[in-house]
């Protein structure tokens, strides 16, 4: 059994001292969670408006999911775009997925404002496809793409493959034909089962380090006005009419808005006594998946690059498109003093559900059949793996806060608008949650938004 051991967590060397809270404290806004989500939050509450801020969070800034993830920079949805239509509509789908893949340009806004210097890689990336069922609902997400005024998305088929000519008809034009070398190279793999790949704008970073950088960028920035208390944790928020009132420490914060910025499984409870319940709701509206991951290096100095794998045993639904047997991987360099030219793989997949009302114990060990099946994955796939003598140097598990119709959760809670959220997963990587803290940061600033996708209003895609 090995440790949950983060190489994102052990590259921080963080200096900065751990202030908890120790005084009641009065704020414009309280932001709950220290992640990527809530220091982006924070970064662009602070750079538009002139709000003060508080962020309290009960562990160490980007020491939860933000610490414990594969680092990936993309901005597709762990569910089917033609799902997110039926749910939604097509207006809506549609301006949904153009926000989340809007959120490159509040990335670049944000390193060039805060000057960051986390390396942040860019690159075209793959998915692998091996069903005709996947490559069928792949091209049906790119017609609703077009017909909603997004670009398609470039999906490439294996001309080798006996399946081409049956390719529906209204499906001409949305791909395109190559070789099936060329599509397992691109895949880096030797395995034959891949009949066709999608490529897109992908990226990785360290995200425990881009947050830590911004974090320190905000407190030294924005003195008067911004307040970061970490190891404090949030027992209890009470909403009035026009304020919330939070019990943390022991101590009371009083806000004219509370953002929760977290995966949705904190202890807390919320007491809305200004209109009806809002407890039950929060706690119901999201589901815990603990994703294991592990790590290891090879010398060199091969590209970045992030691909995911679409297994042969993968059951396609609307709502898990990624199935049962789906892996991804990254890879980025691996700065280590000493060291020459090193990458870092990463490799993810095995999860687990959270079993209801059960807490996630962040020290437990990695199951030794999660590394297993990560082991067989790379023997089977993956024709950069040295084989099964390579140790992993990182073995992590991190807990994913999903929404029941794994749509993230962004904007103002109906029943109270003091109250905001930026929680949930709506995709893989950094870039929803960012997408999220900008609007969240315009909703501070009394801006009018169009209804969207992403509204609490519609949870459960009503």
């Amino acid at each position: 059994m090995l440790p949950n051991h983060s190489p994102w967590i052990a590259q921080l060397n963080r200096t900065r001292p751990v202030v908890p809270l120790e005084e009641d404290l009065l704020a414009d806004v309280v932001i709950v969670g220290g992640g990527i989500a809530g220091v982006m939050t924070a970064y662009f509450t602070l750079r538009d408006t002139n709000r003060s801020v508080l962020l309290v969070e009960g562990d160490k800034v980007a020491h939860g999911a933000t610490g414990h993830n594969a680092g990936q920079l993309v901005s597709y949805f762990e569910r089917s775009f033609t799902s997110l239509v039926d749910d939604f509509g097509l207006t809506l789908a549609s301006e949904g997925a153009h926000a989340v893949e809007s959120a490159w340009t509040l990335l670049d806004e944000a390193v060039e404002g805060a000057k960051l210097t986390t390396p942040i890689h860019r690159f075209t990336g793959y998915a692998g496809v091996c069903l005709a069922e996947q490559l069928i609902e792949h091209l049906e997400d790119n017609r609703l793409r077009v017909e909603g005024g997004l670009s398609a998305k470039r999906i490439v088929v294996a001309v080798e493959w006996g399946g081409v000519s049956s390719i529906p008809s209204k499906y001409s034009g949305l791909y395109e034909t190559s070789t099936h070398g060329d599509i397992l190279t691109a895949l880096e793999t030797n395995t034959q089962k891949y009949i066709a790949m999608i490529a897109e704008d992908k990226g990785v970073a360290n995200s425990a380090l881009l947050a830590e950088e911004v974090a320190g960028y905000l407190l030294y920035t924005y003195p008067e006005r911004f307040r970061l208390h970490e190891e404090t944790l949030v027992s209890q928020v009470r909403l009035h009419d026009g304020r919330g009132a939070l019990i943390a420490n022991g101590h009371a914060i009083s806000a004219a808005n509370v953002v929760l910025a977290t995966n949705g499984f904190e202890n807390l409870t919320i007491t809305n006594d200004d209109g009806p319940d809002i407890n039950a709701e929060f706690h119901h509206d999201v589901q815990g998946l603990v994703g294991y991951m592990a790590g290891y290096v090879e010398e060199g100095a091969a590209p970045p690059t992030a691909i995911s794998y679409y297994g042969k045993s993968a059951e396609v639904r609307s709502d898990d498109p990624m199935g049962d047997d789906y892996f991804y991987l990254t890879r980025r360099p691996f700065e280590q003093e000493g060291a020459g030219a090193q990458n870092l793989i990463c490799i993810g997949g095995p999860d687990k559900e959270l079993p209801e009302l059960k807490a996630y114990v962040r020290s437990d060990t990695c199951d030794e059949k999660y590394g297993d099946e990560i082991s067989e994955f790379l023997v089977a796939d993956y024709k950069r793996y040295p084989g099964r003598e390579t140790p992993y140097l990182y073995c992590w598990h991190g807990l994913m806060g999903y929404t029941r119709n794994r749509v993230r959760l962004v904007g103002r809670e109906p029943l109270n608008s003091v109250l905001h959220y930026n929680l949930g997963c709506n995709g893989v990587g950094l870039l929803p949650s960012i997408m999220g803290s900008r609007r969240i940061a315009q909703l501070l600033n009394g801006e009018t938004l169009s209804p969207s996708m992403f509204d609490p209003a519609l949870r459960g895609g009503e």
